[in-house]
This record gives C-alpha cells, sequence and structure tokens, in this order.
C-alpha cells in the first residue's frame, strides 16, 4: 500500500512538473512572437523573459542560450509539420507523379515562414553555442521523423530506391534554406524592388519555386 506521505508527494511531484512544463511554453510562445515581428538578431533573452512575464533568470534556467531556446522552437515546428506531412502523403491510395509529391510538400510549407526562416538559421546559427546532448536528442528525432516520411514518399513514387526518400528530403532541407534566403527581401532591397518593376523576374517566389525545383529533382529521377 501507498502511505499518505507518499500519496501527497506524487501529486506535488506532478504538479512541478505541469508548472515546468507550463513555464517552458511560455517561454517557447514568448520567443515565437517576438521573432515573427522582429528577426532573430533583434531578439534579446530578457525581452522574451519580459515576454513572458517571468524572471530573466528563468529564461537560463529552461535554455542557457538564445540558441537553445531557438533549436528547441525549431523542433517543435519542424516535427509538426512532419506530422502534418505524413498525414497528407497518407491520404488517399495508389501511386502518385513526382509532381503532386512535390505539390504536397510544398503547400504544407505554405504559410510557414517561421519555420522555414528558423531552418535558414540551423547550421550556421542554431546549431552553435548548444550542447551536445541537445543537439544529438534533436538529431535523432529528426532521423526518425525523416526516415518516416522517406518510406511515404518511396511508397508513392515506386520509382525511388530504398533509401531515396531520405535523400530526397536532404534536397527538400537544401532548396528550403535556399528559396527562403532569397524570397526575404531586405528592407533596402524591398524598397528597390517596389520602385523598379522590371526587376520582378529576381523576386522569388517560395512556394512556386520549392514546387517546381522538387518537380523537376523526382522527374529527373525517375527519367534515369
Amino acid at each position: 500500500m501507498v502511505s499518505n506521505s507518499a500519496k501527497r508527494v506524487l501529486p506535488q511531484r506532478a504538479r512541478k512538473e505541469e508548472d515546468k512544463e507550463a513555464r517552458r511554453r511560455q517561454l517557447l510562445d514568448a520567443a515565437r512572437e517576438l521573432y515573427q515581428a522582429t528577426s532573430y538578431d533583434e531578439v534579446k533573452m530578457a525581452d522574451v523573459a519580459e515576454r513572458a512575464e517571468l524572471a530573466k533568470g528563468t529564461v537560463f534556467l529552461y535554455f542557457p542560450t538564445k540558441e537553445a531556446l531557438f533549436l528547441a522552437l525549431l523542433e517543435e515546428q519542424l516535427f509538426a509539420w512532419f506530422a502534418r506531412l505524413e498525414e497528407a502523403l497518407e491520404q488517399g491510395e495508389g501511386r502518385w507523379m513526382g509532381a503532386r509529391v512535390a505539390r504536397t510538400v510544398a503547400e504544407t510549407l505554405e504559410g510557414e515562414e517561421l519555420l522555414t526562416r528558423l531552418l535558414a538559421r540551423l547550421q550556421t546559427v542554431l546549431e552553435q553555442n548548444v550542447t551536445v546532448e541537445q543537439v544529438r536528442g534533436f538529431k535523432e528525432r529528426l532521423l526518425e521523423a525523416v526516415v518516416r516520411a522517406g518510406a511515404l514518399v518511396e511508397k508513392r513514387l515506386p520509382f525511388l530506391k530504398s533509401g531515396e526518400g531520405v535523400r530526397f528530403f536532404l534536397h527538400v532541407h537544401a532548396l528550403v534554406v535556399g528559396l527562403r534566403q532569397m524570397s526575404d527581401l531586405a528592407p533596402v532591397a524591398r524598397e528597390v524592388h517596389e520602385a523598379a518593376p522590371h526587376l520582378e523576374p529576381l523576386r522569388v517566389d517560395f512556394t512556386r519555386e520549392l514546387t517546381d525545383s522538387l518537380t523537376t529533382l523526382l522527374r529527373g529521377l525517375e527519367a534515369r
């Protein structure tokens, strides 16, 4: 039997875990809101604490560095996208055309500027100044998600060889990073484009270019 004192300890521990998760949620939400309103460089940990209505020191108890905070935010956004993509890829029966897979990937990323902007900073910023444990955990979970999604793509596209679904998502990552950086115009560049309509061919439509690039990639793999 469980003693009365043990019964009291268990709910207390549960409440502490709930409170801990709630504060972590507050910090992630605050970071997301600030990032969407400004830029990564402009977000300060003190601003995150203020937006979350927590003491500045509390931020560092949960996330020792700014990079650790935003890597956690990226992880949350990325795996939520993988879940949506897997659901989309599982709808219906039979094989698909490469263009449909390309369109599905691009459309599930449409409007996900927070995610794609963070992905563009992953290797150069977010994987710096963080612990080996955090990066290892992220990479292990990422591998699991990529393998699952890759297997679904291979199922839809029989011309893909075993393991090529994973490689497909490596290409997706590369294209997302490059196209997001190209489509996010700096204020000065945006002003130039608005004043010079003949420069429109240089403007990048993220979703359209991602769809076309992935379609071309898959057509090439099918035609080999």
